[in-house]
């Protein structure tokens, strides 16, 4: 079992009864690169960032996909720093770590423009990104981008993957659907990786299990809430691999990918002791149970978002030493269950 970190370009994360939300965080505080760099030397495999254009100061017609209160998970006024360009910065300075989006929003910008973007990721980190995508869930923020918030989102996300697929692997994209039109346009060079970065979809409904078998590497659920558990998303799974079995694909060559939070503690501190606790919470050797609980749903990757109410770098960073010293090497000799891909 490999552990990521999902880092605080959004403002650091909480969590409480039911819910699990970003925490507004001073820039001075956010340090991402800092944080990509202590997280390479610690051994963690990856690290993720969110994604937003411009959040509203209200969203009213909008539900989050995390579920849980149903609160809004983002407070006004934001810090953000953008993805990709924290990831840029990342790969100047890292050698060894993995970096997505967790997960892009891909019906916000033109699929050939995110091709290059990320494809430049991928070509300054030597082949390091891993392309976490969706279809988005702020309504208001849709409506912003002069996109409006339909149900066709899903097919948006399948023609952006299309375009992403033909760019990365040949360089040279042809694609007509109701969503984009062109022929022969070029996006060179080719990324590092071959025959193409991975592409992961952020999934929770078993509407997505055709695309996920059909046209990627793999999906990633939400799985933040502290009530959450491994086991949610059996169904979505098993969706997944009645689809590949339709096209005589191998579920080898789909991974899983679960996006949680943590919250590290010492075994007397309320982590530890609340009943019943909450997912990836506690002791090391508690955490180190609800691991090996992902393992048996097949997770390979854990992309894992640090609960920090002080929105401190140094609780962050405390946070993220004592999982590297303590839960990290242990995990590493957990081995995934269910015949899933496990080398993003």
């Amino acid at each position: 079992m490999e552990l990521g970190l999902f880092l605080s370009t959004h403002g650091v994360t909480n969590r409480e009864e039911g819910d699990w939300f970003h925490q507004d965080q001073d820039v001075s505080e956010m340090r991402p690169v800092e944080s990509a760099q202590l997280a390479e030397r610690l051994g963690f495999h990856s690290v993720w960032m969110g994604d937003h254009v411009s959040l509203p100061e209200e969203s009213p017609g909008s539900v989050t996909p995390i579920g849980g209160k149903m609160r809004r998970h983002y407070p006004p006024r934001s810090n953000i720093l953008d993805g990709a360009v924290v990831m840029g910065a990342i790969a100047s300075v890292t050698s060894r770590i993995k970096m997505g989006p967790c997960v892009l929003i891909a019906p916000y910008r033109h699929p050939l423009s995110d091709a290059r973007q990320f494809m430049t990721v991928d070509v300054l980190s030597s082949g390091r990104l891993i392309m976490g995508v969706g279809t988005g869930w702020m309504k208001e923020e849709f409506e912003a981008l002069g996109l409006g918030f339909h149900k066709q989102r899903r097919s948006v996300l399948e023609a952006c993957i299309d375009v992403y697929d033909q760019a990365w692997r040949e360089g040279v994209v042809t694609h007509k659907s109701d969503f984009f039109d062109f022929q022969s346009m070029g996006v060179f060079p080719l990324p590092a990786r071959r025959p193409r970065p991975p592409i992961i979809v952020g999934a929770t409904s078993k509407g997505t299990a055709p695309l996920i078998a059909q046209r990627t590497d793999g999906f990633m659920p939400i799985l933040t809430r502290p009530d959450q558990q491994p086991e949610d998303y059996v169904e979505l799974q098993e969706a997944i691999r009645v689809e590949a079995d339709k096209i005589g694909r191998d579920t080898k060559e789909l991974a899983n990918v679960a996006f949680t939070s943590f919250r590290i503690s010492d075994a007397s501190d309320e982590e530890a002791t609340r009943e019943p606790r909450w997912n990836l919470g506690g002791s090391a050797d508690q955490i180190l149970s609800d691991i090996e609980r992902y393992a048996k749903c097949g997770y390979s990757v854990l992309a894992m978002a640090p609960i920090c109410p002080s929105r401190t770098f140094a609780e962050l960073e405390e946070q993220v030493e004592w999982l590297a010293r303590d839960v990290l090497p242990e995990a590493k000799k957990i081995k995934p269950q269910g015949e899933w891909r496990t080398d993003l």
